[in-house]
């Protein structure tokens, strides 16, 4: 048997199937213009909410500071108002200033005085951070250098007064003004690191293109639903070919266009957004990987349902929780530990890792593709045979009322 005239001939009818292949246009399309948002959002000035529990002085003096920074826009709001906008993806973070604050400060103590809640769907993270931090630590440094001075100086025998610490507080205003402030390279919330790369325009394009993908294999499954036809399996079982050859290369043809459907994207996108056009070769193996996993559980899918309009209606549902389980269009919160576990079999979860560092996440994005195809060639090896013992009862059943009906035609 040749396989490439059957890789060439599915290939030819998915080009002549326009509402199937409509939807890899449209992930493209969509991909495209995930991407294209987020960079506009980036570079857009963030807006940042401010909720202020604290009456003290220092507390006033943040809120005096923070405005400075250039990077986002700060707004005072009552703390309902505030959860309601960042509940609505109209904020990027709310900041509420704790009733502690100029208390801790005083007390030359900085942890636990600021509370920090960022939209699902922030990118700028360190953007928001980065002042915030700067802003305690330079009344934290102030509050603490005036009490060490007074000590140190009133245990040497010499006197501190008023005026001393207000020119020490006016020289230490003059140095953060004249001197740098802290860069932030690398932000880390619970042990797990949060790279850039993860929040580019082109990691958008590709997390949105691989969950669209999925909506497409399943709803152009046809040809795992061709395979398990009896017919078809006569003839590969009369030619001697393994049914598991027939499925990877029947299975080719969608992967090839999912694949192509990538490199369009990829490319788009860094027209587009002006990323390096090195991206598209630098996730090409993560992707391909991912494909293969989701055209394994397409296999899975399809092999139980065994219909073609079952599929259609499963598709939406299958794709938004692979997208969401995945993490790759949502985050995870922090208290779904049993969600985080479960997503560890799907091969979205990989692609997402894959995005903030390709090179840890291959070995296991690899090990999740190969049990997936797996697990599909066994569905529909099972799938098949029970197909086969049923026509066989039926077969039985009915040659069995035809010799009654004739032994009572001869009585």
């Amino acid at each position: 048997m040749r396989f490439d005239y059957i890789i060439r001939a599915r290939l030819a009818g998915s080009f002549r199937e326009p509402f199937s292949l409509v939807f890899i246009i449209l992930a493209i399309l969509i991909s495209l213009g995930a991407a294209v948002l987020s960079q506009e959002k980036m570079q857009t000035s963030l807006l940042v909410a401010l909720v202020s529990e604290d009456t003290g002085i220092y507390g006033e003096r943040l809120i005096s500071i923070l405005p400075e920074n250039t990077s986002f826009s700060m707004r005072e709001m009552p703390q309902n108002e505030a959860m309601r906008r960042l509940n609505q993806d109209r904020l990027e973070a709310v900041v509420i200033i704790r009733s502690d604050f100029t208390e801790k400060i005083k007390d030359a103590e900085y942890r636990n005085t600021l509370e920090l809640y960022t939209s699902p769907s922030s990118q700028a993270t360190a953007t928001i951070s980065e002042p915030l931090i700067n802003g305690v630590m330079m009344l934290w440094m102030e509050e603490l250098s005036t009490i060490e001075a007074r000590e140190y100086l009133l245990e040497h025998g010499s006197t501190y007064d008023a005026s001393d610490e207000i020119k020490q507080r006016e020289q230490i205003i003059s140095l953060w003004k004249d001197g740098s402030v802290i860069n932030i390279d690398l932000v880390e919330i619970d042990g797990n690191s949060e790279s850039t790369a993860s929040d580019s325009p082109f990691s958008a394009c590709i997390k949105w293109y691989g969950v669209l993908c999925l909506f497409y294999l399943v709803v152009a499954a046809s040809w795992v639903l061709d395979i398990n036809k009896k017919s078809l399996r006569i003839r590969i079982n009369q030619m001697g070919v393994r049914q598991w050859k027939m499925i990877i290369c029947n299975s080719a043809a969608p992967l090839l266009i999912c694949a192509a459907g990538y490199i369009v994207a990829g490319t788009a996108c860094c027209i587009f957004v002006g990323a390096s056009i090195l991206n598209v070769v630098a996730y090409f193996s993560p992707m391909l990987f991912y494909l293969v996993g989701i055209l394994g559980v397409t296999l899975f899918t399809a092999s139980l349902l065994k219909n073609i309009l079952s599929l259609m209606f499963i598709a939406p549902a299958l794709t938004f929780l692979n997208g969401v389980l995945s993490g790759l269009l949502l985050e995870m919160p922090d208290w779904a530990y049993v969600l985080k576990w479960l997503s560890c079999a799907l091969p979205g979860r990989w692609l997402n890792e894959s995005v903030s560092g390709p090179l840890k996440a291959l070995p296991w994005a690899l090990v999740c593709s190969v049990a997936w195809v797996g697990i599909g060639i066994v569905t529909s090896w099972i799938s098949a045979k029970n197909s086969r013992i049923k026509k066989n009862g039926a077969d039985f059943n009915s040659s069995k009322t035809e010799n009654a009906r004739k032994c009572e035609i001869i009585l």
